[in-house]
């Protein structure tokens, strides 16, 4: 009987912890651990980056292809016969949410991913690269590429502020608040940030009890 209540407790601990969020925070931490180890990109913005993209790790692209930012297979990737998946995705047109079917990269572990994922940062958002020293000048610069926008939604920038207040607490320690007011200062000072950008931010904060002096 005893056992029986232990699995039945430990069941709906699982359950509970599932519910409130808390089944990512390892994978979190762990993918955070490897991004640390990377220039050129921003450890933190990366991990909100890719918490967006995969849902937190649980999207099929993850977990069958290890592609923690829906990064796309272009013809280069495919003529040279690295690994792909061919997937459905949505992605806004004309103010429009459409699906549309696409071959996405496909990678042996996390490492690989972010190694390539460090590759695409550097040489199709170097604004992202110049900036990675300031989380928000990074979200900005992924909507300034080369062959333009990572986003395929115009609220792009308003999840990547969900993920980064979400997330700090847990990732940046106990001065977490006062490094996410550091980066913004960086980033705004820098002239990186629109009007809208900047707003969102300021909601953001004020929401989360962040001071803005």
């Amino acid at each position: 009987m005893v056992r029986f209540l232990r699995l039945i407790f430990a069941t709906a601990f699982i359950f509970v912890c599932f519910n409130l969020g808390v089944s990512y925070a390892e994978t979190a931490e762990e993918f955070y651990k490897h991004a640390k180890k990377l220039d050129n990109i921003n450890a933190f913005a990366a991990t909100c980056h890719s918490a967006h993209e995969t849902g937190f790790w649980t999207s099929v692209l993850w977990k069958t292809a290890k592609n923690g930012a829906g990064i796309k297979a272009d013809k280069n990737w495919l003529k040279a016969k690295k690994p792909a998946v061919k997937k459905s995705s949505k992605e806004e047109v004309g103010g429009k949410t459409v699906s549309r079917v696409s071959y996405f990269r496909s990678y042996s572990s996390l490492t690989d991913f972010l190694n390539d994922y460090r590759r695409k940062i550097t040489n199709d958002y170097p604004l992202a690269a110049k900036h990675s020293d300031t989380m928000w000048g990074y979200f900005s610069s992924l909507q300034k590429g080369r062959n333009g926008s990572w986003a395929t939604t115009s609220r792009y920038f308003e999840y990547m502020a969900d993920k980064a207040v979400r997330l700090a607490p847990k990732l940046l320690g106990k001065d977490w608040r006062a490094q996410l007011l550091k980066e913004y200062k960086k980033a705004k000072a820098r002239g990186l940030l629109s009007a809208k950008e900047i707003n969102i931010i300021e909601k953001r904060f004020a929401a989360a009890g962040i001071p803005r002096k």
